[in-house]
C-alpha cells in the first residue's frame, strides 16, 4: 500500500465531506411530491448500542436527539406515521453473528429495545418494527411476518425517497442505505436514498485499547469518511444534515 497516495485520498475525501451541502425537510418532501413518498428508516438505534452492554458508545448515542428532532420535523411536515420504518437487533442467545461481534442485543435482554427517546415513535399506529439477526436487515421481519425486502418491493412501485439514520456507519447504516439502493437498482425503480451525516455516528475503538481486551481496532472518524465517500460512490445522497 502506497500511504502517501492514500493519505491524499483521506484529504481529498475529507474535504469534499467538508463542503456537502445540507437538505431541509421541506425540499426533500417537495422533490418526493408528497409525504407519503418518503420513508424515514431508523436503523439500530436502541439500548444495546447506545446505554448498556459490551457494543455500547457514548460516540453513537450523539446522534439520538438530533434524530429525533428530526423525525418530529418529518412528522409535523405531514410524514405518515406507518412511513416510519425501523430495523433492529433481535438476536437469540446462539446467534451465528456473535462469532463476529460479542454477544449483544439479545432477545429478551433490554438491550434490544428502542432508545427511550425513540419510544413513542415506535409505538405509534402503524410504524413499522423489522427485527434483524444480520446487521443488513433485508431479511428482518415485521410483526406480520413480512421481510423487509419484501415490504420495499411493495413500496418501489413508483419514485420514493429513503432517509437513513442510526449506526453504525460502515456496519448497519452502509448495509442497509445499500441494500436499498442496490433493490431499487435491481427493479430499475426511481428511489432516492439519503444519508445525513448528522444523524448516523460509529463508534470508536483505539489501538491500545483493542490490544488489552483482544478485539480489532476501530478509527471511528476514519471510517465515517471512507464509508461515507463510498456511499456516494454508490449512488447514496450523503448531505451535511438535514434542517427542519
Amino acid at each position: 500500500m502506497d500511504a502517501k497516495q492514500s493519505l491524499t485520498f483521506l484529504e481529498d475525501a475529507q474535504q469534499r465531506l467538508a463542503e456537502l451541502p445540507f437538505e431541509t425537510v421541506s425540499a426533500i418532501l417537495a422533490q418526493a411530491q408528497g409525504a407519503e413518498r418518503v420513508y424515514l428508516v431508523f436503523v439500530d438505534i436502541i439500548r444495546g448500542f447506545c446505554d448498556e452492554g459490551v457494543l455500547a458508545s457514548e460516540r453513537v448515542r450523539e446522534m439520538v436527539k438530533p434524530v429525533r428532532s428530526l423525525a418530529d420535523a418529518f412528522l409535523a411536515q405531514g410524514l405518515p406515521a406507518s412511513n416510519l420504518l425501523f430495523l433492529q437487533d433481535d438476536h437469540p442467545a446462539d446467534a451465528v453473528e456473535f462469532a463476529a461481534f460479542p454477544p449483544h442485543c439479545v432477545r429478551g435482554s433490554g438491550e434490544e429495545e428502542t432508545v427511550e427517546e425513540l419510544r413513542s415513535l415506535v409505538e405509534m399506529e402503524g410504524a413499522q418494527l423489522f427485527r434483524k439477526n444480520a446487521t443488513n436487515g433485508l431479511f428482518g421481519v415485521n410483526t406480520a411476518g413480512e421481510p423487509f425486502h419484501a415490504f420495499l418491493r411493495r413500496v418501489l412501485t413508483e419514485p420514493v425517497t429513503f432517509v437513513v439514520v442510526g449506526d453504525c456507519t460502515d456496519l448497519c447504516i452502509y448495509q442497509n442505505a445499500m441494500g436499498i439502493r442496490l433493490l431499487a437498482n435491481q427493479d430499475n425503480v426511481q428511489a432516492r436514498v439519503i444519508v445525513s451525516r448528522s444523524h448516523v455516528r460509529t463508534y470508536d475503538l483505539p489501538v491500545a485499547a483493542a490490544k488489552q481486551i483482544g478485539a480489532l481496532p476501530h478509527d471511528g472518524d476514519l471510517l465515517d469518511v471512507v464509508f461515507l465517500s463510498h456511499m456516494r460512490q454508490n449512488g447514496i445522497d450523503v448531505v451535511a444534515g438535514i434542517q427542519s
